[in-house]
């Protein structure tokens, strides 16, 4: 199997396991947040709806010199739904498209590197790009699943 199709595979298993999370919380309490700074679990899946459209960008190479600006981009464009059958679908849906992006990467490219914006130019290879979708879903699924903990629901979902 090429690394290509695993990531692929996880990155999609994550994105149920997300999606299966979300909907698990009761739906008076996905805008909740634990904290007056903290996150909902809505808030995180919006952000995971419109992360692939950035991160489809630095796969491809074109790197924004500032990801703030693209989000908030992706915000003031307003085509983004509010609700989570909506969010849900959009995720899908973007995902779909990054991962077929990251399964037409050819294997002599995965040693490329790119600068991404960060403390002065952090340097990733395109390997590790095509992870960073995978990663961000299960960064926010462990969030998601502390929220549901907080709320008193102990079941793996």
């Amino acid at each position: 199997m090429r690394l290509q199709d695993q990531v692929v595979k996880l990155t999609q298993r994550a994105v149920e396991d997300v999606i299966r999370a979300v909907e698990a919380i009761p739906e008076d309490k996905r805008d909740w947040s634990p904290a007056p700074h903290t996150r909902s679990a809505m808030s995180q899946l919006k952000e995971l709806s419109q992360s692939p459209a950035l991160l489809t960008r630095v796969i491809g190479g074109d790197i924004p010199e500032r990801f703030r600006d693209h989000a908030e981009e992706n915000r003031a464009s307003g085509a983004q739904s509010e609700d989570f059958a909506g969010l849900a679908a959009t995720l899908r849906s973007e995902t779909a498209k990054i991962c077929s992006l990251v399964s037409s990467v050819e294997d002599e490219d995965l040693e490329r590197e790119i600068t991404l914006p960060f403390g002065g130019g952090m340097i990733i290879t395109l390997a590790d790009a095509i992870g960073l979708h995978h990663w961000n879903l299960t960064y926010h699924l462990g969030q998601i699943n502390y929220i549901q903990t907080i709320l008193g629901d102990m079941e793996m979902h």
